[in-house]
C-alpha cells in the first residue's frame, strides 16, 4: 500500500471509527521495516496531521537508507526500457510523461515487478520503488523535517532487534554475495552500505568496512560474521532508529514521549533460521518481534514455549496501554517502569522476558557514522560539515539536497 493509500485509509479511520466504538482523536499507527517508515512518513507529511495521535515503529523510520530515493527519473527510464515503452527519453533528456504512464498502465503487476529490480543489487539493495520528495506530500527530506522540527508532535514508540544485520551477514558466507563484494568494491560497496546515492561513495564504504572489520584486505569468514551483522544492522537499521528517536526526545518539551526498545530474547523461532547456514550462533533477527505480536508468524505456527509467551503477553500489554494511554507503563503492574528517552540519554527497554532498562550503548558508533559526509547527515547536522555543505533552505521539488 503506497504512503497516499494509507493517508485515505486513515482519513476512512477518522471519518468512520465511531461507528465501531472507537475514539478518532486516540487512534494510534504501528509497523515493521517497511510498515516502520511508512508510519514514520506518515508522521512527516502535513496531508496526514491529526489523523493519528501515537505511532510505533519496529525496525523501520524514514533515515533508514532504504526509505527513500532521490533518482526515480533514472529508475523510471530504466523500467520503460525494461518494458519497450516507446518514446522513453525526448532529445533533451526529458521523459514523456503521458506515454510513459500509459505504458505503465498496460503492463502487468509481474512484469513491474520484475522490471523494478534492474540494475546491480546487493541482498536486494537498493530497493528501487520506494518514496521520494515531492515538495508536497513530502515536502522535504526527512532529515530536514526533523531537523528543523516539522511533523507531528506525538507520543512513539521505536525500536529495533537486537541483530538487525543477520540475514545480509549471511548473504557473505552462503552465497555469491562476498566474491561480489571483493571482486567490484566501486559498484557493491557502496551498495552494501546503503551508500550509492552519495557523491563519494567508495571513500565512506571503505572506511565503514575498515571501521568494522579492520584495514587491509576484506575478508569475510566466520571469525569476523558478529562484526558483519553489526556493520550491516547498525548502518540499515540501528543507527538510523537511534538518530530518529533523538530528534523526536525533544518533543517532551510539548508533552511528548519517545520510548526506545531492543528485542534482546531468542524465542525458539527466529527468521535467521530460515537461512541455511552451519554457524553455531545464537541471533534475534530482524522481524522476530512480529512474532510477540502476531503470535502466528512462522509458517502459522504459534508460540508455544513459555518464555516465548510470557514475552509475548509482555509486549501485547505495553503496544496497547501505549496505544490508550500514550505512556505505556502508567503504573508498575509489569513489575518494570518504561521511562522515556531524552536528548542527552538514549536509554532503552531490553525486551525478553525479565525486562530491563538499559543504558544508550551506541554514542560511539553514532558518531563515526554521523560524520560521515553523506547528504542525510548534512541536513542534519549541518554544524558538522561548514566548510563542506550549504543546504538549499527553499524546499526542493526533485528532492535532491544541493551541496
Amino acid at each position: 500500500m503506497g504512503l497516499k493509500d494509507q493517508t485515505l485509509a486513515l482519513q476512512w479511520v477518522r471519518d468512520n471509527i465511531r461507528s465501531f466504538g472507537g475514539d478518532p482523536d486516540s487512534v494510534t499507527i504501528f509497523g515493521e521495516s517497511a510498515g516502520g517508515a511508512s508510519v514514520h512518513l506518515q508522521m512527516l507529511t502535513p496531508k496526514s496531521e491529526g489523523l493519528f495521535q501515537r505511532a510505533i515503529m519496529q525496525s523501520g523510520n524514514a533515515l533508514c537508507p532504504w526509505a527513500l530515493r532521490d533518482d526515480h527519473k533514472r529508475v523510471a527510464t530504466g523500467v520503460a526500457r525494461q518494458l519497450e515503452c516507446s518514446g522513453v527519453e525526448a532529445p533533451d533528456g526529458s521523459l514523456d510523461g503521458k506515454e510513459l504512464l500509459s505504458c505503465l498502465r498496460a503492463a502487468s503487476a509481474k512484469e513491474l515487478v520484475l522490471a523494478g529490480t534492474q540494475g546491480e543489487t546487493f541482498n536486494f539493495m537498493p530497493m528501487h520503488m520506494v518514496p521520494r520528495v515531492d515538495g508536497e506530500y513530502l515536502p522535504a527530506h526527512p532529515a530536514k523535517l526533523l531537523r528543523e522540527g516539522r511533523y507531528h508532535k506525538i507520543d512513539v514508540i521505536s525500536g529495533v532487534c537486537q541483530h538487525e544485520g543477520v540475514a545480509t551477514a549471511l548473504s557473505l558466507l552462503d552465497g555469491p554475495s562476498a566474491e561480489q563484494l571483493i571482486a567490484d568494491f566501486p559498484t557493491m560497496g557502496p551498495l552494501s552500505t546503503g551508500l550509492d546515492q552519495e557523491e563519494r561513495p567508495v571513500n565512506m564504504a571503505r572506511r565503514i568496512y575498515y571501521h568494522y572489520l579492520g584495514s587491509g584486505n576484506l575478508t569475510f569468514n566466520e571469525q569476523n560474521f558478529n562484526q558483519l551483522v553489526q556493520l550491516y544492522g547498525d548502518a540499515f537499521f540501528v543507527v538510523p532508529h537511534d538518530l530518529t528517536s533523538q530528534f523526536h526526545t525533544r518533543d517532551a518539551s510539548y508533552g511528548k514521549n519517545t520510548y526506545m526498545y531492543q528485542l534482546e530474547h531468542r524465542g525458539e523461532k527466529t527468521f535467521s533460521s530460515y537461512i541455511n547456514t552451519t554457524l553455531d550462533l545464537i541471533w534475534v533477527s530482524h522481524g522476530d518481534d512480529l512474532q510477540y505480536i502476531f503470535n502466528e508468524v512462522f509458517g502459522s505456527q504459534p508460540l508455544k514455549r513459555s518464555d516465548d509467551l510470557f514475552l509475548s503477553e509482555i509486549m501485547m500489554d505495553l503496544w496497547t496501554t501505549f496505544a490508550a494511554t500514550g505512556n505505556p507503563t502508567p503504573d508498575l503492574s509489569l513489575g518494570f517502569l518504561w521511562t522515556p528517552a531524552t536528548p542527552s540519554s538514549l536509554h532503552y527497554l531490553s525486551l525478553k522476558p525479565a525486562a530491563v532498562m538499559r543504558p544508550d550503548p551506541r554514542a560511539e558508533i553514532r558518531a563515526f557514522l554521523g560524520d560521515l559526509p553523506t547528504k542525510q547527515n548534512m541536513l542534519l547536522f549541518p554544524e558538522r560539515f561548514p566548510a563542506k555543505v550549504v543546504v538549499q533552505e527553499d524546499d526542493s521539488e526533485s528532492g535532491h539536497c544541493h551541496v
